[in-house]
């Protein structure tokens, strides 16, 4: 369920500079004209330049230069729309624009007071939201300068920071009618469907996979209870259904250069009507694990239960106010329902041949989905220390 697509900044993952400026015309992409497109958005000067942006899975994203009338350089954000996950860029871009424009004018994080804490898109000549072109639809997007990113919280002051930033873009976009957005990707964090998927896999076996996977397939099936805990009480009215950013991954969360202080949430793709208590539970699947997401080594691979203290008191310090005593009540159990979705994915995946996460040996998958098995288990076991911390951080106004 990662929608891994950094649009904001040249810093390659591992935090390494992209220092190898490109010439439109000497790009090797299979694009025609880079500059072409670009010039076909409202932006100031002359396109001269273009960085491949080494980050995301999803989107094409480019770092495009522009010369200003005094020599300057402006930098502005390019992104090419993958299509064959969102299928409908139009309804996609309504979604995007009514989200950045509404943030624009609330969105502010502690680093930057009086500055947007988010991108924001740059019209196309014409006005529109993006570019239908024979090569793809485009999007052009303001652009970070001197940032960067993290994969996993080098500390607890960068965790808690990110759960700050997460928190406050959750308590600004809140402020915008759920009206505004349509739902991108029906049922994106239905743990019980993606469940219902993986057994109408198993039940095909079309490589004969399922053999080797039994003991993750008892697992699973012993906590199909827990897959529907959030979902059913969002259909009953028990939590209230919120525009949320539904792909808090760490990584989106950009800090500034020097200060190491987070200066905005990036990757709107995702932003739709769910419940923040699966935003919660995605950052601390992510950030937590003390291991690799494809460890070998189980015994390796634990909820680092400090680092989601210090994330909890971020992300409730900036939101927290907001939530209801019953969302309140079923939080701790987020990271659990999430770990579990991705090891319901990760699953289906190796049974049906490596179709979605692409393996870099033989067999990755299936390690993958054993790693959020025993991340769950753990998770499981110090839940009463999870609803502990939660309640001792939220007991001020809860």
């Amino acid at each position: 369920s990662r929608l891994e697509d950094l649009c904001g900044s040249d810093k390659r993952q591992d935090g390494k500079s992209i220092d190898a400026t490109v010439r439109i015309n000497d790009l090797q992409e299979p694009i025609d004209n880079l500059g072409r497109i670009a010039e076909r958005f409202d932006i100031p000067g002359e396109v001269i330049a273009a960085v491949p942006m080494n980050k995301g899975y999803i989107n094409r994203t480019y770092r495009v230069d522009a010369r200003q009338p005094d020599g300057s350089i402006q930098n502005f954000t390019l992104q090419r729309i993958n299509t064959n996950v969102f299928s409908d860029p139009k309804a996609l871009m309504d979604n995007f624009a009514a989200v950045t424009t509404h943030l624009a004018s609330v969105f502010r994080l502690p680093a930057h007071p009086d500055s947007p804490a988010n991108q924001c898109l740059v019209r196309s000549r014409d006005g529109g939201a993006f570019v239908d072109d024979a090569s793809g639809a485009w999007r052009m997007l303001t652009y970070f300068p001197n940032v960067h990113s993290y994969d996993i919280p080098e500390s607890a002051e960068v965790f808690r920071n990110a759960g700050m930033a997460f928190g406050t873009f959750l308590k600004a976009v809140s402020t915008l009618p759920i009206t505004s957005c349509s739902e991108i990707l029906p049922d994106f964090h239905n743990t019980a469907m993606r469940f219902e998927a993986l057994e109408q896999a198993v039940a095909e076996d079309t490589l004969g996979r399922v053999v080797t996977v039994g003991p993750e397939l008892e697992f699973l099936r012993s906590h199909c209870k827990l897959f529907s805990l959030i979902a059913d009480a969002l259909k009953a009215g028990e939590i209230p259904t919120r525009l949320c950013h539904n792909d808090c991954n760490l990584n989106n969360v950009l800090f500034e250069d020097g200060t190491n202080q987070p200066v905005a949430v990036i990757d709107l793709d995702t932003v739709m009507p769910s419940t923040p208590l699966y935003d919660f539970g995605d950052s601390i699947r992510i950030g937590t694990n003390t291991a690799k997401d494809d460890e070998k080594d189980l015994s390796k691979v634990s909820c680092n239960l400090s680092l989601l203290e210090e994330y909890a008191r971020g992300w409730l310090g900036a939101c927290g106010t907001m939530l209801t005593p019953r969302e309140l009540e079923l939080l701790p159990y987020a990271p659990l329902i999430i770990t579990s979705e991705d090891g319901i994915r990760f699953l289906m995946d190796y049974i049906q041949g490596d179709k979605y996460y692409y393996p870099s040996y033989k067999g990755q998958n299936l390690d993958r989905a054993r790693t959020q098995l025993h991340l769950l288990k753990d998770m499981e076991a110090k839940l009463p220390k999870i609803k502990e911390v939660i309640s001792k951080l939220s007991s001020k106004w809860s």
